[in-house]
């Protein structure tokens, strides 16, 4: 028979901890859902449906007509193999100073994997009715959405919002780049949204439960 005295006990304090892992959860979750939604309702709304290609199309050819293709261009300038490489080990660093390993993995696994989903439906997807290669997700904008999630991730709770600011802008001056340079459609920048969604809910699930299977039990 179990009694007060032989129950197992969980500190009071650890409520507040369990409802921020439960809310996480939940918000990661969510996070792969909607990712994964974006993706497949910009290529079903934007690509396979006639409207809403020539709808897409129409933006584009607008966007590269305002003249800006030369700012479009140096923007995307900045987003290469050495740029993210090195944005990629500083953000790794930074964890790793804060004592922060998985968040140093989660870092390297979250830029990764989702350009590697990025590249994958690149290569799968097809555009009907065109010669051109399939173009959605942006690869650019995937990956400095990922850089600017990493670095929302790793630095202290108290700059999150900053950074987020900061990751907001920056993505956004990316896609915006994308489209008048000529080089994505609108379409592509919210599919590639949608990728870095997913994989950081699928992450963050992952880690989750990579976490309850470390913690100890208290009896």
């Amino acid at each position: 028979m179990t009694t007060l005295a032989t129950a197992p006990t969980e500190p009071l304090l650890d409520a507040p901890a369990r409802n921020d892992r439960r809310g996480g959860t939940v918000a990661a979750g969510t996070a792969v859902l909607l990712g994964i939604a974006a993706v497949i309702g910009s290529y079903v709304v934007a690509v396979l449906d006639p409207t809403g290609r020539a709808l897409d199309d129409a933006v584009l050819r607008t966007a590269t007509g305002l003249g800006l293709r030369g700012e479009g261009l140096g923007v995307l300038e900045l987003v290469g193999i050495p740029s993210v490489g090195l944005a990629v080990v500083v953000l790794a660093g930074l964890a790793l100073v804060r004592g922060r390993g998985d968040r140093a993995l989660t870092v390297v696994a979250l830029v990764v994997g989702a350009q590697v989903v990025t590249q994958f439906l690149k290569a799968g997807l097809v555009r009907p009715d065109s010669t051109e290669g399939n173009s959605l997700p942006s690869g650019h904008v995937t990956l400095v959405a990922s850089l600017g999630v990493a670095l929302v991730l790793v630095v202290p709770r108290l700059l999150r919002p900053l950074a987020g600011l900061a990751a907001l802008a920056v993505t956004g001056l990316a896609g915006v780049a994308t489209i008048v340079a000529g080089w994505h459609r609108p379409s592509d920048v919210v599919a590639a949204l949608g990728v870095v969604a997913a994989t950081t809910g699928v992450l963050t699930l992952v880690g989750a439960v990579l976490r309850g299977r470390r913690r100890p039990r208290s009896g």
